[in-house]
C-alpha cells in the first residue's frame, strides 16, 4: 500500500496531517532511490498527490527505468553503419567509443540534460583533440540524440541546444598548416635518407601525395610503363574489423584515379622495378613496395622519424606527404581541379583542407605589387 498514515503522534503536524505516500525510483546511474512526501490531511489526498507524481515522472521521461545511453547508442550505430563502408564503419566506432560512449555510458538517457552535456565540452578538450575534431564528435552526439528524440521520446529542446564551438581562425590556421614540407624542406630531409628503398619511397609519395592505405596496396600491374603512369584503384586498412580483409576498395568513388609520373620520378620508380622483376617467382601482382607482403603503415612511420631525426627537419606525419604535395601543386600554380583530380579528392575538400600559402608565394605578391607600382612610376 503506497499511502500510510503516520503512526508516531509526535510525528504528526499540528493540524493533523499524517498521510503521505512513498514510492521507490531508479536515478539516471540505475541507483535504487525512495521518494517520500509531505504530510496530507487525508488518505484520499495523498492518494491524489501520489497520482500527480507518478504522471510528472511519466510527463519526464523517467518512468521508463531501462533505456540507457548505451542502448540507443548501438542502436543507431547499427543504422549508421549499413550506409558506410566497412573500414569507414569500424574506424568511426573505436572514435566514438573512445570520445562519447566512454563519458556518456554511465547515464540513463532521459538523465542527459545540459548539465550532463556541458561539462563534455571540457572532457574532449582533455583529449586533445584537434577543434575540428572536437567539433565532429559533437555532431554526432547531436546525430545520436536527435535519433533518440525519433524514436524514445527525448527532449528535442535539448537536442536544439547542442553548438559546435567556435573554432577561431588562429587555431584554423595552426591545425592546417603544421603537417607539410615546402620542397626545400623536402629536399633536406631526403638528402639523409641512406637507404635506397626507402629514398625511393619517401620521393614516390613526395611527388604523388597518396594516401599511404593506397600507396601499401599498389601492385606492379597498376603501372602503365609506357604512358608513365599509376593506377589507384584499391587501399590497404588494418581497420576493418575482420582480421582477413587488408585490401578494399578506395575511400571514395574519386579515389579511382589515374596518375601522371614526372620523369625523375618515373626513372626511379623504373630502376626498382628492374631490380624487383630478379626475385624468385616475380609477378606483377607483388606489391610495388614489398614484394610478397606489403609494407606496414607502422614501418613506414618509423623509418620516417628515424630520417626526420637525422635531418633536422620539423617531424610531420605520413599523411604530411599527401600535404606536402597539395601544397607543392598550388605553389607551383596548380588550380584547385587539377589538385583535387591528381588527390583523388572533392573540390571542396581541397579548398578547405590543402592550400597552404608559402613564404615566398606571400613574396611573389608583394614582388607583383611593385613590379607593377615600378612600371606605371615610369610611364
Amino acid at each position: 500500500m503506497p499511502v500510510y498514515k503516520e503512526k508516531k503522534k509526535e510525528k504528526i503536524t499540528n493540524d493533523g496531517r499524517a498521510y503521505y505516500f512513498r514510492e521507490y525510483y531508479l536515478d539516471q546511474y540505475g541507483n535504487k532511490k525512495q521518494y517520500r512526501s509531505k504530510y496530507y490531511m487525508d488518505k484520499n489526498k495523498a492518494e491524489e498527490e501520489r497520482a500527480k507524481w507518478l504522471l510528472g515522472i511519466k510527463s519526464n521521461n523517467e518512468i521508463d527505468y531501462n533505456v540507457l545511453f548505451n542502448e540507443v547508442y548501438e542502436e543507431w550505430y547499427l543504422y549508421k553503419s549499413m550506409k558506410l563502408k566497412c573500414t569507414t564503419a569500424y574506424k568511426l566506432k573505436k572514435s566514438l567509443d573512445k570520445n562519447i560512449l566512454s563519458y556518456f555510458k554511465m547515464y540513463k538517457l532521459n538523465f542527459i540534460k545540459m548539465n550532463v552535456i556541458t561539462p563534455y565540452y571540457k572532457f574532449l578538450q582533455l583529449q586533445s583533440l584537434s577543434p575540428k575534431y572536437q567539433n565532429k564528435m559533437i555532431g554526432y552526439l547531436k546525430e545520436i540524440l536527435t535519433y533518440a528524440v525519433d524514436n524514445y521520446d527525448f527532449d528535442k529542446k535539448i537536442v536544439s541546444k547542442i553548438t559546435k564551438r567556435r573554432i577561431t581562425s588562429i587555431e584554423n590556421q595552426q591545425n592546417s598548416e603544421w603537417n607539410f614540407w615546402t620542397y626545400d624542406e623536402f629536399k633536406e630531409f631526403i638528402k639523409s635518407v641512406d637507404n635506397e628503398f626507402w629514398y625511393i619511397v619517401f620521393n614516390f609519395m613526395y611527388f604523388t601525395g597518396l594516401r599511404i592505405g593506397e600507396f601499401i596496396a599498389l601492385t606492379w600491374e597498376d603501372i602503365n610503363f609506357k604512358n608513365k603512369t599509376i593506377r589507384i584503384n584499391k587501399s590497404f586498412t588494418n581497420k576493418s574489423g575482420n582480421k582477413n580483409i587488408h585490401i578494399v576498395d578506395p575511400k571514395t568513388t574519386n579515389s579511382i584515379r589515374i596518375i601522371d609520373l614526372d620523369d625523375a620520378l618515373f626513372e626511379l620508380i623504373l630502376k626498382h622495378f628492374e631490380k624487383e622483376k630478379n626475385i624468385y617467382d616475380f609477378n606483377k601482382k607483388m606489391y610495388i613496395f614489398g614484394n610478397i607482403t606489403y609494407t606496414s603503415p607502422t614501418t613506414f612511420a618509423r623509418y620516417l622519424n628515424i630520417y626526420i631525426k637525422k635531418s633536422n627537419v620539423k617531424r610531420i606525419t605520413p599523411h604530411g606527404f599527401r600535404h606536402s604535395h597539395a601544397s607543392l601543386l598550388f605553389y607551383l600554380g596548380c588550380d584547385e581541379y587539377e589538385v583535387a583530380d591528381r588527390l583523388g579528392d572533392s573540390v571542396e575538400v581541397v579548398r578547405k583542407t590543402y592550400y597552404h600559402m608559402f613564404e615566398t608565394k606571400r613574396s611573389n605578391i608583394v614582388n607583383t605589387l611593385n613590379n607593377l607600382k615600378r612600371i606605371k612610376n615610369k610611364t
